[in-house]
């Protein structure tokens, strides 16, 4: 069994590419149910994590599986040939590292954003809750969210932090003169929902409404919380929203272009900022026909992630190096280890064949190693295994034996 992993992300395609391979809320025990049932055999241990900006599945499974494993769920999830040629694979030190950068935030399209390390360990708890997450590979997602933890607070990667809410609001800004005077409404009701309705709220835009799908309550920060209008409403509001921000899991558009067109009737008009953070998206693209209605969507805000972007880009080098050392001592622990267990299954068979008088002879030895090759009574190959074990650590060994 071996570390590996596969996906697509925003180097690799577009977003109407990766808007067809997702792994969410809505088809995530689906998706368990396919794993398990097709690669029970293959895979021993497996999540998944969609963002923005990617789709990527990590698994330990047998040796040179990934290719077929990938194939299947690309069919499972319908996905057409333009998708599968923005896949790439990895495995091993070289998968590890790459899943830190992704944690990071050094993989996102807004280098070093910070929304990205709640994702990936939101993704981890879900698929544990699922119990497909577990053994090595769980561990070792506990070790990426470490390192992950230590490039954000050992560099400045994080520096004056970008995130996909605070350039919606960089957006707001720049195209209206006044945006405290604008009026917000936000379709949903998850993470990034709350971030956006945060982050305008702390910059002066307090004229907010939210919508979702069932009634909640959004506790924002102290001073501010909210009940979400039901999706109903949605049209009405429209007619005296300036900015609307969609962030909804749904397979499909919830926001189409007579929607739209209709309220832009009853508002004579005046122009309506919409920005789409859903991943499929939420609005349909023919809103851009509409003279007055300005549609950004998830490529759309690339365009202005460069504030900073000199500075992110040395902390980011600087940030790469942390993890590939960290992933190297991640490599040697895991040899050392794999090194003591073979030595204490030698121990252990020669241990068997030693008399008790060798034994005890052996415990009150000045150098266990050298008095082991003195009796004879192991082989050339298992005298090499014991030699990376210091002394204390034969006399534990032989002392856990005899105890066991």
């Amino acid at each position: 069994m071996e570390l590996q992993l596969f996906g697509i992300n925003h180097k690799t395609s577009k977003l109407s590419e990766r808007e067809l391979f997702i792994i969410n809320d809505s088809n995530k025990d689906d998706f368990k149910i396919f794993f398990k049932d097709e690669f029970e055999e293959l895979v021993e241990s497996f999540f998944a994590l969609s963002t923005c900006n990617r789709t990527e599945i990590y698994f330990y499974g047998h040796s040179g599986t990934a290719i077929s494993i990938a194939q299947k769920t690309f069919d499972f999830l319908g996905c057409d040939d333009s998708v599968k040629e923005g896949l790439y694979f990895l495995g091993g030190d070289r998968a590890i590292e790459h899943m830190c950068c992704v944690a990071s935030g050094l993989d996102s399209q807004v280098l070093g954003e910070q929304e990205i390390l709640g994702q990936f360990k939101k993704a981890t708890q879900t698929f544990i809750k699922l119990k497909t997450l577990n053994g090595k590979l769980r561990r070792l997602t506990d070790e990426i969210i470490s390192i992950a933890k230590a490039v954000r607070t050992e560099t400045k990667i994080g520096f004056n932090p970008l995130s996909m809410s605070g350039l919606s609001l960089k957006i707001v800004q720049e195209i209206f003169e006044d945006p405290a005077q604008q009026k917000l409404t936000i379709v949903g009701a998850g993470e990034m929902a709350m971030s956006v309705i945060h982050n305008f709220y702390e910059n002066g835009i307090k004229n907010i409404h939210a919508v979702n799908r069932s009634k909640k309550f959004l506790q924002i920060n102290e001073s501010l919380s909210l009940v979400t209008n039901n999706l109903s409403r949605l049209g009405s509001l429209i007619q005296s929203t300036d900015i609307l921000v969609t962030s909804v899991n749904s397979p499909l558009p919830i926001i189409g272009k007579g929607l739209i067109e209709n309220a832009m009737k009853e508002r004579k008009n005046k122009p309506m900022l919409l920005i789409d953070l859903g991943v499929p998206r939420n609005i349909e693209d023919q809103v851009r026909d509409l003279e007055y209605a300005y549609l950004f969507t998830i490529e759309d805000i690339e365009h202005v992630t460069q504030e900073n972007l000199e500075e992110r880009s040395i902390e980011a080098k600087r940030a790469k190096i942390l993890i590939q050392e960290r992933v190297k001592a991640l490599s040697q622990d895991k040899i050392k280890k794999e090194n003591r267990n073979e030595a204490y299954e030698v121990l252990k068979n020669i241990c068997e064949v030693m008399s008790e008088k060798d034994l005890l002879a052996l415990m009150s030895s000045d150098h266990p190693y050298k008095y082991l090759k003195k009796i004879d009574v192991a082989s050339a190959d298992q005298l090499k295994q014991i030699a990376v074990l210091s002394p204390h650590a034969i006399f534990s060994m032989i002392q856990e034996i005899r105890s066991a």
